[in-house]
């Protein structure tokens, strides 16, 4: 689906997140819970899946990147942002997969974890998110894993080692291109270390979604667009479900 597509189906679900309380297992999610799947056209072994609980965590954490994750509103914009590096995580690590790059390693993925704990404020203030959020661990963990296996497949295509020096967080906080204008650069240190690092993979994953959308099925699912969506928006909406 292309990002327009995807903005107007996306839309739907701004209206049903202002109602849903988000729900911390896979298994305790229904059916019309699930937002995509890559690999294939319905969930089977083999596909991933995407589900509207890892959608609007990623949200959630893409808001907490830049310290706006108790007051600002999940947009269909943000939502669209979101699905789409999500599908190219996941793009990516079939890639991964297919042409059996090295796996990350352990310490590859205590480092994407402690990204993610970083922009959130630390381990702390990242186990106050997740019962906010009424998300697990694990499922902090599960972003992380997937995110050390995109940082290693770019690795072994020498585009980086994911590593942002103390120099380059302090050219960029000296250059103002950036979310924490008028803090102390002290005090915003690592969560602007964090920020660039999801930056640079943010590009990265979206040049090799341009090359890779050819190789997978993608299949954006919105079951419940009709029911959620105003009638002018529902009417002539077509299949809940749609090709990427």
């Amino acid at each position: 689906m292309r990002a327009g597509n995807v903005a107007a189906c996306l839309a739907a679900l701004v209206l049903m997140l202002g109602a849903a309380a988000p729900v911390a297992a896979q298994e305790r999610l229904p059916a019309e819970a699930i937002v995509a799947t890559v690999g294939g056209p319905t969930p089977a072994p083999g596909v991933d899946v995407v589900l509207l609980s890892d959608l609007t965590l990623r949200a959630r954490l893409e808001l907490a990147l830049v310290g706006r994750a108790d007051a600002a509103p999940i947009t269909s914009a943000l939502l669209t942002a979101t699905l789409e590096q999500i599908v190219g995580e996941l793009l990516v690590a079939r890639e991964a997969a297919r042409l059996g790059t090295a796996e990350p390693t352990s310490e590859d993925v205590e480092r994407e974890r402690a990204r993610l704990e970083a922009t959130l404020g630390g381990a702390e203030a990242a186990a106050v998110f997740l019962r906010a959020e009424d998300a697990t661990m694990a499922e902090l963990d599960a972003i992380a894993l997937r995110r050390a296996h995109v940082t290693a497949f770019f690795r072994a295509n020498l585009e980086g080692s994911g590593e942002i020096s103390d120099a380059e967080v302090e050219a960029r906080y000296a250059l103002g291109d950036h979310p924490f204008v008028g803090r102390l650069l002290e005090e915003v240190r690592e969560p602007l270390r964090a920020w660039l690092a999801s930056e640079s993979v943010r590009a990265d994953v979206a040049r090799w979604l341009e090359v890779l959308r050819g190789r997978s099925v993608v299949r954006i699912f919105v079951p419940a667009l009709e029911r959620a969506a105003p009638e002018s928006e529902a009417a002539g909406s077509g299949p809940a479900a749609r090709a990427w």
